[in-house]
């Protein structure tokens, strides 16, 4: 696989958990946008996900002053409503383009609890293929690695090779995944990431939720980017919840990378987030609604 440079990479995230700004708004959900230029020194634009509340996600975009016509294209990380509630109104709002993500993104997804109540927690509807095709949209769905604009990459379906679980359900809990009308077990299978060379800097990665583990997430860019070490990583990793074990071994797994930046969010969870601090200190950047990541560049605050 030839990768690509790009170079200036700055990661603004549209949607988080978590508010330091003034006029930034928070939701549980989760969107960046990455700005940089690619090999032949074109300027590209390109989103991941697109949250849970779509007023609050376009309330920061405004907010912030930035042209969504100017988008190359979206990406979905997975097929969670956190990520994709606004499929339809960014479409829309670039004017149309493509939209990548894994074949199993829009199938239908339920989660049960103990007491058997089931609810909705897939792509909401009205977000789905039919009407982004009818705003504009053009579907890409791939579980291979794909070049989405010069240079930048999704991860496809990410090998399962770590000790990393899907899910740490409780008894009578399922996660569900309906193909063809049968209830499987859903192992999130459409995890995916956004990946790059950075020109002078290294590899970079950027997640979603990380279903599929942050450790193998890494291990997976790896493979593909010719098993050079991880300048860093921003996103979401799936660990909210987990166990002091289960957290301590990711961070063991975490330190055979030897990232220079670590900015985890959204679905990681305070304490884990705390633990990283700790086990990252100069390395650990806080992510926050409206923060600017610019890769290869001290941050002004690397906590606040």
């Amino acid at each position: 696989m030839k990768v690509n440079n790009i170079r200036e990479l700055k990661i603004t995230t549209l949607a988080e958990n978590l508010v330091q700004t003034g006029q930034g708004l928070g939701q549980w959900g989760l969107s960046f946008l990455l700005e940089f230029y690619d090999a032949e020194d074109n300027e590209r634009k390109v989103m991941l996900d697109t949250s849970t509340d779509k007023e609050t996600l376009f309330h920061n975009i405004k907010h912030l002053e930035l042209d969504l016509g100017a988008v190359d294209c979206l990406v979905l990380s997975h097929g969670h409503y956190d990520h994709t509630s606004a499929n339809v109104e960014v479409v829309e709002a670039t004017g149309g383009i493509k939209v990548y993500g894994h074949p199993h993104t829009f199938l239908p997804r339920i989660f049960q609890n103990k007491k058997g109540k089931r609810r909705q927690v897939g792509v909401p509807e009205g977000q789905g293929v039919a009407e982004i095709e009818a705003a504009g949209g053009k579907l890409v769905l791939s579980s291979s690695p794909v070049e989405v604009v010069p240079g930048l990459w999704t991860t496809g379906q990410i090998e399962r090779v770590s000790f990393e679980r899907t899910w740490e359900l409780s008894e009578g809990e399922r996660a569900i995944l309906v193909v063809d009308d049968e209830e499987l077990d859903d192992v999130v299978l459409d995890d995916q990431a956004l990946w790059s060379h950075v020109e002078g800097v290294g590899q970079f990665v950027v997640t979603g939720c990380a279903h599929a583990g942050p450790v193998n997430t890494l291990h997976q860019v790896q493979r593909f980017g010719g098993n050079k070490g991880i300048y860093g990583m921003v996103g979401g990793t799936h660990l909210i919840g987990r166990s002091d074990e289960y957290i301590d071994q990711t961070v063991n797994g975490f330190r055979g990378f030897g990232m220079k930046l670590i900015s985890p969010c959204h679905c990681t969870g305070f304490k884990t987030t705390a633990t990283l601090w700790h086990a990252f200190p100069e390395e650990f950047v806080l992510n926050f609604v409206c923060r600017k990541i610019e890769v290869g560049k001290e941050p002004e605050r690397r906590i606040i």
